[in-house]
């Protein structure tokens, strides 16, 4: 069944299957001096089909997609670029080594979160789960050159009246578009109506840097965001009231990190002991996003001078302050 449907002046939004337990992914057809399509869908054939049906009920071929914007890295919003060879494809800078499969980036990731799990006390088996799982996602992705990138405040290009918003916390090559004239947000994974995002930890993309302090970073990005009308998402229905939305995610946020220092209480714990017992069952299905989750909330708790984390052994304890 096609699921297209006009969600705004000149842009059309579309419902593509994905096998993750997210669900379906919603990419957006915008229609301006060049047809822009945002985001892909998943690598499946699946996906494939749905998104060429929903791009013929407007009328168009995967030909006469002129530019193609990603919103981010993840593979369900990448992984059907190579269906648009003839379109420019625009995305942050970050998506860059995603997208073109640079070596010496993954290469580095990899050494980055071997320590980064070692630090934490994350047992080898869980570490290998999920390694596991980033390989089966990453299966799901395609490889394709970037025609240019776009950063905090440029113009879309072929979208007149449209800019972006750097939005990174979920992802670090997130970023939303922005209408001014309806107020409306094109906003991916940033924002969406019945789940919170995950502000998954990243390696860092420079040699020596420190890893990017992700649920800090996503808390600066909804702020920057509490003037949008209107909010079309990169999964489930759209945000009608985003302002509203975003206090209530970050309430639940400090609701949260009041949870894991009253677990910690006057012990020391490491961030993969608090996991288990902020996400007892969770954290064996979903280790990764559990352990994110958990580790973003240290952080918040440590930038509040609520815990301190101190390194013993080569492992990071933390403790109430």
């Amino acid at each position: 069944m096609v699921k297209t449907k006009e969600v705004a002046p000149s842009v059309h939004a579309l419902t593509i299957p994905t096998p993750f337990l997210v669900g379906p992914v919603n990419v957006y057809v915008i229609e301006g001096e060049a047809l822009t399509l945002v985001d892909t869908g998943p690598k499946t054939e699946e996906a494939r089909d749905v998104l060429t049906e929903e791009l013929k009920a407007l009328g168009y071929r995967p030909e006469d997609v002129e530019i193609l914007i990603l919103t981010h890295h993840h593979p369900d919003h990448i992984g059907l670029t190579d269906l648009f060879t003839g379109a420019k494809l625009y995305g942050h800078e970050k998506t860059r080594p995603w997208l073109e499969g640079s070596e010496t980036f993954h290469e580095r990731k990899a050494r980055f979160f071997s320590g980064l799990y070692q630090s934490h006390g994350v047992p080898e088996a869980v570490t290998a789960m999920i390694e596991g799982a980033n390989s089966y996602y990453a299966a799901y992705a395609s490889r394709s050159p970037l025609s240019g990138t776009l950063k905090e405040d440029d113009a879309v290009p072929g979208l007149a009246g449209w800019t972006v918003i750097e939005t990174p916390g979920h992802a670090q090559s997130q970023i939303s578009l922005y209408r001014e004239s309806d107020g409306i947000l094109i906003s991916g994974d940033h924002l969406i109506k019945h789940i919170s995002s995950n502000a998954i930890i990243e390696a860092p993309y420079e040699e020596g840097e420190e890893r990017p302090k992700t649920l800090l970073q996503y808390r600066e990005s909804l702020r920057k965001c509490l003037h949008v009308k209107r909010a079309f998402s990169g999964h489930g229905d759209p945000v009608d009231n985003p302002a509203e939305l975003i206090r209530e995610r970050m309430a639940k946020q400090l609701e949260k990190a009041a949870v894991i220092k009253a677990l910690l209480g006057n012990e020391k714990l490491t961030a993969f002991e608090l996991c288990v017992r902020l996400y007892p069952q969770m954290y064996k299905k979903q280790p990764g996003l559990t352990l994110s989750e958990t580790l973003g909330h240290l952080d918040l708790l440590e930038d509040g001078g609520k815990v301190s984390a101190v390194k013993s052994e080569g492992v990071y304890y933390y403790q109430s302050c």
